[in-house]
């Protein structure tokens, strides 16, 4: 059985609002930046990450897919890609929709993931908990990831007055 408790939240038990954001191993390469979100219903790369991986776009299986964000602004997706994905010794296969374009994030872990790990994410606690065969293992959150991710995007979103 999987539960949180205050020990899970440790000095991250005092007040804020941060969003669940890890560090875990796609395609043998360390990929930090990513973002687990139970509010998409699929799991997203940045076409710029797969690059950086060394994949190009010969690796993508041609698929447009229109993605709706939070206010209603559409994008279509360039591909997909099926990517072995490590956590906690934990090795998945996992499909991921590739987009372009400039991105706060290097990797959207969606609905889709969280349910092929069974894995149970807290904002609260900032962690993440699945079973394995070796028991409960726990992922903790990266807050000054998310810290940077988010000052990142108010910059690109912040404007002037002229």
């Amino acid at each position: 059985m999987v539960t949180f408790d205050e020990a899970d939240a440790g000095n991250e038990a005092e007040q804020h609002h941060d969003a669940l954001t890890i560090t875990l191993s796609i395609g043998n390469c360390n990929v930090q930046k990513v973002l687990v979100d139970t509010g998409s219903s699929v799991n997203l790369i940045m076409f710029e990450t797969l690059k950086v991986m060394g994949f190009n776009k010969e690796n993508l299986i041609k698929k447009s897919v229109p993605l709706v964000g939070f206010s209603g602004e559409t994008a279509h997706s360039v591909g997909e890609i099926t990517i072995p994905t490590y956590i906690e010794g934990v090795n998945k296969l996992v499909r991921y929709l590739v987009i372009e374009g400039p991105a706060t994030y290097n990797v959207i872990l969606g609905r889709p993931w969280l349910h092929k790990m069974k894995a149970i994410p807290s904002t609260y606690h900032q962690c993440l908990k699945f079973l394995t065969p070796w028991g409960v293992v726990k992922v903790k959150g990266d807050r000054e990831e998310f810290r940077s991710c988010y000052k990142q995007a108010l910059k690109a979103t912040t404007k002037l007055p002229s």
